[in-house]
């Protein structure tokens, strides 16, 4: 994680989407980033007929789900007074550079319609989304909207591995929202945005889903990932949460929570999903 001048970056992921998927931010107090809460049933449900097109694909969508794909993406800085100059051109342009070298191996590409910059201290502060998103965001739902907050406030006395505070969606939205807080700054050190966060709104899971390694468990639902109890800390040599099951933890996944320096791929299998995903959910909405 980046913290310029010790200031925690956060950033919301949003498009309209007609699933109400309902994912709060939330603060890994150990990995020091953020992340999701559990897929609720809706974006579940939306996989499995993703799923269901996989094997039986619509011959009038061929090149959605073989050919380039271009995202219109938007960027929203959303500051307090205080903070209202952190948040750099300079930072924002690696956080697209890296962005775009992440899934050119996937021909995904994120076209950047322009950035939006807003100070409001009660935004900043994640005092209404809902209002920030419905004033703010743009384009349809195959528009990207990645918004920056300076000053994310956590609720206190959240129990268990990680603090989050609530969150509450109306399905008139019906948005999705994913957060990390990364936000590089060359000036400190080039590291790399979540992009498991896109992946999300890509319609991946993480390599850890169900965190179980029981045969019950679907994990994400992707065959060529193994199977993997634990988020991975850091960036061990090897790893092995499911030691009865084929294959080694996918320390190096995107989709994992391993430290940025580990990060280098998606799977042939996790790059098709999101491409699949895309021809499903996205073309033509």
């Amino acid at each position: 994680m980046v913290c310029h001048s010790f200031k925690l970056f956060v950033v919301l992921i949003t498009a309209l989407f007609s699933l109400p998927v309902q994912s709060s931010p939330v603060i890994f107090q150990k990995r020091g980033v953020c992340a999701t809460e559990e897929p609720n049933p809706s974006l579940l449900r939306a996989l499995q007929q993703v799923i269901i097109d996989e094997t039986n694909p619509d011959p009038n969508v061929p090149e959605a789900r073989e050919g380039p794909i271009e995202i219109d993406t938007w960027f929203h800085i959303i500051s307090s007074r205080s903070e209202a100059n952190q948040v750099t051109d300079a930072m924002i342009n690696a956080q697209f550079s890296i962005l775009q070298d992440a899934y050119r191996d996937a021909s995904i590409q994120y076209r950047l319609h322009g950035v939006t910059r807003h100070v409001n201290d009660h935004w900043a502060q994640n005092g209404d989304d809902l209002a920030m998103k419905q004033a703010l965001r743009k384009g349809s739902y195959r528009t990207l909207n990645v918004f920056f907050q300076t000053d994310l406030q956590a609720t206190a006395g959240q129990a268990g591995r990680s603090q989050h505070r609530a969150n509450t969606i109306s399905d008139d939205m019906s948005s999705s929202i994913l957060g990390f807080c990364t936000l590089p700054d060359p000036s400190i050190n080039a590291t790399s945005p979540r992009e498991d966060y896109i992946g999300h709104w890509n319609g991946l899971l993480h390599t850890f889903q169900g965190e179980s390694c029981s045969a019950d468990n679907p994990g994400d639902y992707i065959a060529d990932t193994p199977q993997q109890s634990t988020p991975t800390d850091g960036c061990p040599s090897r790893k092995d949460s499911c030691p009865d099951s084929p294959g080694l933890d996918a320390v190096h996944d995107f989709m994992d929570y391993s430290s940025d320096v580990c990060y280098e791929m998606f799977t042939n299998g996790q790059m098709q999903r999101m491409r699949n995903m895309w021809s499903t959910m996205r073309v033509g909405k």
